[in-house]
């Protein structure tokens, strides 16, 4: 494997490959040689994985990338978040008239279909790995799901992926300096107005059980309040499933 340095991106050194196993195991070996502020994007990416364990199937054309992030371990459900909104709001400005939506916590959703999967995994210490595959020309058939998948080239959305690289970038590193500066509220607003199934009734499968309740809300560390029978409860990790 050989990485080329192409630029920087916001507060990122850009390095791009022809083909890796993952992009996040690739960032997470590269982070002593070439440090803390990187990205690395594949052009193919053969073993990507999505959260749980959960395979990425390849598509030539398509985006995989993985940058780095300093954040605190009690601060990671608002980066969470942020990093789907960040790539929610990208897709709503290139096409306004589309139905963008995060899915809990960070899934975008376009036009009622999945487009994309991103996995965060320690680095060590605060430095944190921010993967991301986006479907820019084709998606994958998912089976075994209650959803389908989409790319932005069916919706209409014909940009080159480095494109859609640099734009995520310059926009997660936007709402990220809103957040060190302003706090979470205005994030968390933003995301609730682009929320796939707020106040409505849902099911939460969280590592132990499956909870069923009313997406009630979005608190201020970013987890989902769920209204239950029982009462109002706090998730702090799970998959969402109407």
């Amino acid at each position: 494997m050989s990485l080329i340095y192409k630029t920087k991106i916001a507060n990122w050194k850009w390095y791009e490959a022809e083909s890796v196993v993952s992009t996040n195991d690739t960032v997470k070996e590269q982070v002593s040689e070439l440090g803390n502020n990187i990205v690395i994007s594949a052009i193919h990416q053969t073993g990507g994985r999505g959260r749980r364990g959960k395979s990425w199937q390849e598509s030539v054309g398509n985006l995989y990338f993985t940058y780095t992030q300093k954040a605190e371990a009690q601060e990671l459900s608002k980066i969470v978040c942020i990093v789907g909104l960040s790539l929610a709001k990208v897709i709503k400005r290139l096409s306004p008239q589309s139905d963008v939506k995060i899915k809990w916590p960070n899934d975008v959703f376009l036009e009622g279909k999945k487009m994309s999967g991103i996995l965060l995994e320690h680095i060590q210490d605060n430095l944190w790995a921010i993967g991301i595959g986006i479907n820019i020309v084709g998606a994958p058939i998912l089976e075994g799901m209650s959803y389908q998948a989409t790319s932005l080239k069916e919706n209409g959305i014909e940009l080159d992926r480095t494109e859609i690289l640099r734009y995520y970038l310059k926009q997660f590193s936007e709402d990220m300096e809103e957040y060190r500066q302003n706090g979470f509220e205005n994030i968390r607003e933003q995301w609730l107005s682009m929320a796939k199934n707020y106040h409505q009734e849902i099911m939460v499968k969280t590592e132990k059980e499956t909870k069923k309740g009313k997406f009630e809300d979005l608190d201020d560390n970013g987890y989902l309040i769920l209204k239950t029978t029982q009462g109002t409860e706090r998730i702090i990790a799970g998959d969402l499933f109407v």
